[in-house]
């Protein structure tokens, strides 16, 4: 499977390199590589749709030396690994406070640099820093953005193991000449493209992006825009809902993937839909919003709230308007951020009390403390606070709007 993922990859270079052309007139972007700069890296997209803060990032003299620093030719072999075409592309903690001091020294007194830091503020998609001064908001977001680079360039560029490896490893053998010649050219051709914009960080922007997209690793993407398709029902129906008239936001029923490439739908998903359902009938909330992306078995063609969401409408009749979808989470944190992040943008109240429906070894999991311990490890923040246990399989909790901070450290589903 991985030579023909191999072969795919190499086959589809040229297309790849077209697609990173990132100005505003391209002909034929490409929308993965777009929607995933944009969830990843905001911070880069708003500098890049900024014509004055490009220019001004563009002509400094500091920064330049950082746009102009490689230069990566691809031989008629193989590079003897795949670790030192990547290398390149790497920030280092010298490298990355030196931008940072840079891009604050540029920003101070600057009104255009404040329209931007006022734009990354209002879209919160750094959340966790906005209590920080500007100086301090700027630097965060561009360190969050240059270390979650290098994790991308290192997991599915050398193969580094991800916190999560059964899941989110790399799709190819790292080791094969093959595969090192074609990142290569994958290297060589994000430096090239770098040049149309001559920023900082483009070529390895570049890279990370051309390696998630040939790692078929779309997975943060792949049902965008969800508010045109998926919930595009649900969100006209929130519009008209009375939330005082129910005890309950809404009930948030979390997944259990399969553990092989048969089954659209496990066991523990359909107990999970059963225990909902109890919820849903007595009419406790208005929405159900069922969550869970492609997760097991590894790069399964089968996602979780998709398939629940499938199985409310066929099977309890449950009126597609009423159910949200969130198809990207991969683990409890995610399924409790990306609900809440669901809310916040659909207009449901995120300080109402919601529930949160699954088996009971489950809920009890998501009540102690180590859930906690990890939300605080891996997103740096807790998405939800709980609040009274209903039953075994049910908890109320409230949504905390911190949890539209974005994990560039997770790329899958940051």
């Amino acid at each position: 499977m991985k030579k023909l993922l191999l072969f795919s990859l190499v086959f589809g270079l040229s297309i790849i390199s077209t697609a990173q052309t990132k100005q505003q007139d391209q002909k034929y972007p490409n929308k993965t590589l777009k929607g995933l700069q944009d969830k990843n890296f905001y911070l880069f997209s708003a500098i890049m749709d900024d014509q004055k803060v490009s220019q001004l990032l563009r002509e400094d003299k500091i920064l330049k030396d950082f746009a102009l620093g490689r230069q990566t030719t691809v031989q008629d072999v193989p590079p003897k690994s795949v670790t030192e075409v990547v290398a390149p592309f790497l920030w280092s903690e010298q490298k990355i406070q030196t931008v940072g001091k840079r891009l604050v020294e540029v920003s101070k007194d600057n009104g255009t640099f404040s329209n931007l830091i006022q734009k990354l503020r209002k879209s919160h998609s750094y959340a966790h820093f906005e209590d920080h001064p500007d100086d301090e908001f700027l630097y965060k977001a561009w360190e969050l953005c240059a270390k979650g680079l290098d994790t991308v360039l290192e997991v599915y560029g050398t193969g580094k193991k991800p916190f999560y490896k059964n899941i989110d490893s790399i799709s190819f053998d790292v080791n094969s000449k093959q595969y090192a010649y074609a990142v290569a050219i994958l290297g060589q051709q994000a430096e090239q493209d770098a040049r149309e914009t001559n920023l900082f960080f483009q070529s390895s922007l570049n890279l990370s992006l051309s390696l998630l997209y040939a790692n078929h690793k779309d997975e943060a993407v792949r049902y965008d825009p969800l508010d045109k398709k998926e919930n595009a029902k649900a969100i006209q129906a929130v519009k008209t809902i009375d939330f005082g008239a129910y005890d309950y936001a809404s009930i948030v029923v979390l997944g259990g993937g399969p553990e092989n490439y048969r089954d659209k739908l496990s066991i523990a998903g359909k107990v999970n839909l059963q225990l909902a359902m109890k919820e849903y009938r007595e009419n406790k909330a208005p929405f159900i919003i069922v969550s869970g992306g492609h997760v097991h078995p590894y790069m399964t063609p089968y996602c979780e709230a998709v398939e629940m969401k499938q199985e409310l409408v066929e099977e309890y009749g449950v009126p597609e308007e009423r159910i949200i979808v969130e198809p990207y989470a991969r683990h409890t944190t995610t399924n409790m951020r990306n609900a809440t992040r669901l809310m916040i943008e659909y207009g449901i109240p995120i300080d109402k009390k919601s529930l949160v429906v699954t088996n009971p070894a489950h809920s009890a999991y998501v009540e102690g403390h180590y859930f906690k311990e990890r939300c605080e490890k891996e997103l740096g923040y807790q998405p939800v606070e709980l609040h009274s246990r209903l039953s075994s399989s049910t908890l109320e909790f409230t949504g905390n709007k911190v949890s539209t901070h974005q994990n560039p450290h997770q790329p899958l589903d940051p």
